[in-house]
């Protein structure tokens, strides 16, 4: 998450007022923790039939709305020790026109919310020409309205992804002190070997303090199961892809569709594009 010639850009696409303050409890811890600044991103979707100059020259609704969202937006960001800036988008898309802002932001990190089948603050069903080329970088994807955080689960079996699940649960502890634990999930007859692995990935991460974990049994159904105990679960995407996951209804669909407990979704980009990560190719 960190980049190496300046501070770090959090970006968060904010849509709802009853999501947005988790979100920036997210990306502000995330910020802080890499001393890297916010930006709070609200994208409007314009009906395809109105052009972007007639919205843009008509937006006095658009505008309150959207200044009554960023200034909540800025104001909660004020608990974290991180700037923020707040950009206004009009967009004839929506989960396109997030990928394009964080591209066009040089961001690091892109923080959202997640509903249903549909990506909060845009439409998932539109056009795959933005879908179909590699992550321009970390996704965070929360499905959840609220957050009280005091504990956060990180089930693991290693991968980039994961890498970024713990990150982010390292930042949550040292800017929120959370405590943080680790699951593994083992086969039957391979706990010890499951469990040399998870200290050996706790240290790995600067999460040696830890929970560890270690449970056998059905992978999903054990991360609904513990997850139940904490107050967020934040579950790296596989080889397929987050958005593949979402779209196909595999383990973290069904998680989020049946877990009460948050859970945020983390991505990180990788040498496949999403294409191939969303149909199967290599």
């Amino acid at each position: 998450m960190t980049r190496i010639d300046d501070a770090p850009t959090v970006m968060v696409a904010v849509s709802n007022p009853r999501t947005e303050s988790a979100l920036i409890t997210l990306a502000g811890a995330i910020a802080e923790h890499e001393s890297g600044r916010v930006l709070a991103t609200h994208i409007v979707t314009v009906p395809d039939q109105t052009s972007l100059e007639t919205a843009a020259e008509n937006r006095t609704g658009l505008d309150q709305s959207s200044e009554e969202l960023l200034s909540a937006a800025a104001s909660d960001a004020e608990a974290f020790d991180a700037p923020i800036d707040t950009k206004t988008i009009l967009s004839h898309r929506g989960i396109e026109e997030v990928f394009d802002a964080a591209r066009t932001n040089d961001a690091d990190t892109v923080v959202m919310g997640y509903g249903g089948t549909r990506f909060a603050g845009g439409r998932a069903e539109g056009s795959l020409d933005e879908l179909t080329r590699d992550l321009p970088c970390d996704f965070l994807v929360l499905n959840g309205q609220r957050l009280d955080l005091s504990n956060v689960l990180v089930p693991t079996a290693g991968g980039p992804s994961s890498d970024l699940s713990g990150e982010v649960a390292r930042a949550l502890r040292e800017t929120l002190g959370v405590e943080v634990s680790l699951l593994y999930v083992a086969d039957e007859g391979e706990e010890e070997s499951g469990r040399e692995f998870l200290a050996e990935w706790a240290d790995g991460h600067g999460l040696g303090d830890a929970d560890l974990r270690i449970e056998t049994g059905d992978v999903e159904e054990t991360i609904g199961r513990v997850g139940e105990t904490h107050d967020l679960v934040i579950v790296g995407a596989t080889e397929r892809g987050l958005l593949s996951r979402i779209v196909r209804g595999s383990l973290a669909f069904d998680t989020i569709e049946h877990l009460d407990t948050p859970v945020l979704l983390s991505e990180r980009p990788s040498a496949r594009s999403l294409w191939e990560r969303l149909f199967g190719g290599r």
